[in-house]
């Protein structure tokens, strides 16, 4: 689980950084959006509509939160990013996502 400080917890934030640029990878549907903060915030919303059970999102909130502990130290300080897990996500190992979030923000160059 993220640090309390690195993550997105209200409602407007929420909104506010779906209105950023979009991101679609293979397990995840990202939103990013620069602000003021001075560390990454990241937020993860599951869908009761692609999720049915709660164990299904809750397993899939795991999942994308463990691949943004292990790429939230190379993020820059001013993102601000929502992650949307896919259903394919609850298909796949941990590594698989990380390597897909990694190589989707490589490829928009937020990270190096």
């Amino acid at each position: 689980m993220l640090p309390k400080p690195q993550r997105l917890n209200l409602k407007k934030d929420f909104k506010w950084v779906v209105a950023g640029k979009r991101i679609e990878s293979k397990f995840l549907t990202l939103f990013v959006k620069t602000g003021d903060n001075a560390l990454p915030k990241i937020g993860i919303a599951t869908s009761g509509k692609v999720f049915k059970k709660a164990h299904q999102r809750n397993r899939a909130r795991r999942l994308a939160a463990e691949a943004f502990q292990s790429t939230a130290y190379r993020l820059p300080p001013t993102a601000n990013i929502v992650a949307l897990p896919k259903e394919g996500i609850l298909s796949v190992k941990s590594n698989d996502v990380l390597l897909d979030l990694e190589e989707r923000l490589r490829n928009e160059k937020i990270i190096n």
